[in-house]
């Protein structure tokens, strides 16, 4: 038996089909959005209303101010400096998705970007949580000089605060990995 297979979660993972009333509810919409329930949902459902939360966060981040690659761009960011294996492949496959191939992945995971917009939202980011938000007014300068706006700083914590989420539940949770996992740094 290989190591993942002999992992366990710290946090009983809830069975999609023995799952009723609001988590039943919540299960089948993340199978119509994603065609699979996360171990990571199975799991953060022992709470029902810490799922809802996370999934409220995710639909509020789509309709945010960002682009989906500027979305999956800082939440494999975000996932690769709070050290979340899980979110790091989740958003490694979901990158893939808005057109990041793996080399542009490991870019972004080690904060940087072709892109020189990418890479300022990127460094920014990095700013807020090396200073827990206190950034200086020339981080904020050289954020709004890349073509961010306000809404966009105000909607980069909104992505912080599902990052966060998810990424210290998967610690607790130790959180087994139901997706690839991502290509090493």
């Amino acid at each position: 038996m290989s190591e993942q297979q002999q992992k366990q979660p710290r946090i009983a993972p809830i069975d999609p089909a023995e799952a009723d009333g609001k988590v039943a509810a919540l299960f089948a919409a993340a199978n119509d959005a994603l065609g699979l329930v996360p171990n990571l949902f199975r799991s953060l459902a022992a709470s029902p209303e810490a799922l809802e939360a996370y999934l409220a966060l995710d639909k509020l981040i789509a309709q945010g101010s960002f682009t989906p690659a500027e979305q999956q761009a800082l939440k494999l960011y975000i996932s690769q400096r709070n050290e979340c294996s899980y979110c790091v492949a989740a958003h490694c496959w979901g990158g893939r998705g808005t057109g990041f191939d793996d080399a542009e992945l490991a870019r972004i995971r080690r904060g940087e970007a072709s892109d020189p917009k990418l890479a300022a939202l990127l460094n920014f980011a990095a700013r807020v949580m090396e200073t827990k938000g206190f950034v200086s007014d020339a981080d904020l300068a050289a954020f709004r000089a890349a073509g961010y706006q306000d809404r966009h700083a105000a909607d980069l914590c909104v992505i912080l605060a599902q990052k966060t989420l998810s990424n210290y539940f998967n610690h607790i949770n130790d959180t087994v990995l139901d997706l690839p996992p991502a290509p090493p740094l």
